[in-house]
């Protein structure tokens, strides 16, 4: 991944790479600290391999451009989308895009150097994540996804037909149809975040604001596929039956907020209520993609099987 030093050279006269901070997924690249012509800062530089070695799951040429294609969404959301997000809903800063045919290199601020730390599993983060939704899918509401995936997510059904071919349960493998159908259907679309996990946030140490990073996923959807996602990563099953309902308000007392300030006019509540009944379709279609790509995995839980299970119309 060295050779992404010499695009940079292209663009930056003294170039100091201090540490690697984390590899990306499956050999696709490296986040690095450094200071690029005296200025700290983080950079993610990309390259996706012709072949991922992945230690679970098979991957197939389609699921290889799946996750190129992440990349250049997350590159063009940089340019495109990121600074009009509010102030409410920031996006880790970044500062310059840098790119050749094999490569993409983006340039962010340091967010410890600006006083935020990675979110850690505690109310007030969670709290602070929640909020951060609320807004960003209020500002974004009715946006249409131009430049991005048209779906948000990476587990939606028409970006994993091979996780939905090693399905072994028939009726939830008949029923996939119908759920991304009502997703997909719901009149009231957003952009969501896509890859919402409590490790794409870091939340201010002094402000308790959260900032959001890791848009390789976003795209069209409706919030609460957001919401379930973040709660999934960060609570477990006991935490999920006793707290849900609490976030779940929560979330939507902020959303009913964010869309007073940004859309007066537009009744709140209908879309809350649209997207409240559509809670336990969003678990539904997670444990389907779960069922096909790693069906003993942890999240699988009897939360996520109660609402699927809640389903009995389908």
């Amino acid at each position: 991944m060295l050779m992404y030093k010499q695009l940079l050279a292209n663009h930056y006269k003294e170039i100091h790479i201090n540490s690697t901070i984390t590899s990306l997924w499956s050999g696709c690249g490296e986040i690095v600290r450094c200071n690029l012509d005296g200025i700290d800062c983080v950079i993610k530089a990309i390259a996706v391999p012709d072949h991922i070695n992945h230690p679970r799951i098979s991957q197939t040429q389609f699921a290889i451009n799946r996750k190129r294609r992440s990349y250049d969404v997350e590159y063009y959301w940089y340019q495109h989308y990121a600074q009009s997000l509010p102030a409410q809903s920031p996006a880790l800063s970044c500062f310059n895009t840098l790119k050749n045919e094999h490569q993409r290199v983006l340039v962010f601020s340091d967010f410890e150097c600006d006083g935020f730390a990675a979110a850690e599993k505690i109310p007030s983060h969670i709290n602070a994540i929640i909020k951060w939704l609320a807004y960003f899918h209020a500002v974004n509401f009715q946006q249409r996804p131009l430049g991005l995936w048209p779906q948000g997510n990476y587990w939606h059904l028409d970006t994993r037909p091979d996780e939905y071919e090693k399905i072994s349960d028939a009726v939830i493998k008949q029923k996939a149809q119908c759920f991304d159908r009502e997703i997909r259907n719901c009149e009231y679309q957003t952009l969501i975040h896509g890859d919402a996990k409590l490790a794409n946030f870091a939340v201010g140490i002094t402000t308790e604001q959260a900032l959001g990073y890791d848009f390789q996923y976003v795209g069209g959807g409706i919030g609460v596929t957001d919401l379930m996602y973040f709660l999934g990563s960060c609570l477990t099953n006991t935490e999920l039956e006793q707290a849900s309902d609490y976030y779940l308000a929560k979330y939507f007392d902020y959303f009913t907020q964010a869309m007073h300030e940004y859309h007066r006019g537009v009744d709140a509540s209908i879309i809350v209520d649209k997207w409240r009944a559509l809670w336990p379709v969003v678990w539904a279609d997670f444990y389907r993609f779960l069922l096909g790509w790693s069906p003993n995995h942890v999240k699988i839980n009897n939360y996520m099987q109660e609402q699927y299970q809640a389903l009995d119309t389908y």
